[in-house]
């Protein structure tokens, strides 16, 4: 009698955890929980702008850009990274830079995050600049 209880026990505990979705792996690519985020889905805003400042406490010239990226896929994204580049008159590369400040530094679906970048800018060489957004994911890692 004990043994037919604990045999029942098991198989419904068997029962409930294959129905529960417990042991189902939804996934793309192979991975869990994995999301399709497209960079090319995450835009540079119209409104970026970029300016010179000087440091007055160390005398150093400076070139930032700030401005807004706009995640249009239906996922968060996640890891998002940036790369800027600055060009001079002739349009040689002056500096880059790929570590950009992200606030939010997780993109909401839809939403926005403020970015901000600067560059080293002693002689006022740089007068254009190209940013563009390099990788990001749809889960964290």
């Amino acid at each position: 009698m004990v043994k037919k209880s604990i045999v029942m026990i098991l198989i419904l505990l068997t029962f409930i955890v294959g129905i529960s979705g417990c042991t189902t792996k939804s996934a793309t690519n192979g991975t869990f929980g994995e999301k399709s985020v497209s960079i090319n889905s995450i835009l540079i805003s119209n409104n970026t702008t970029a300016a010179t400042y000087n440091d007055s406490d160390n005398g150093s010239e400076y070139y930032y850009i700030d401005g807004y990226l706009e995640n249009n896929n239906s996922y968060d994204a996640f890891n998002v990274k940036v790369n800027a580049t600055a060009y001079d008159v002739n349009g040689n590369v002056v500096a880059t830079n790929d570590s950009a400040y992200l606030n939010p530094t997780t993109i909401p679906a839809k939403g926005v995050s403020e970015f901000y970048m600067d560059f080293p800018d002693p002689n006022n060489n740089i007068v254009r600049y190209d940013v563009k957004v390099v990788y990001a994911t749809g889960t964290l890692s």
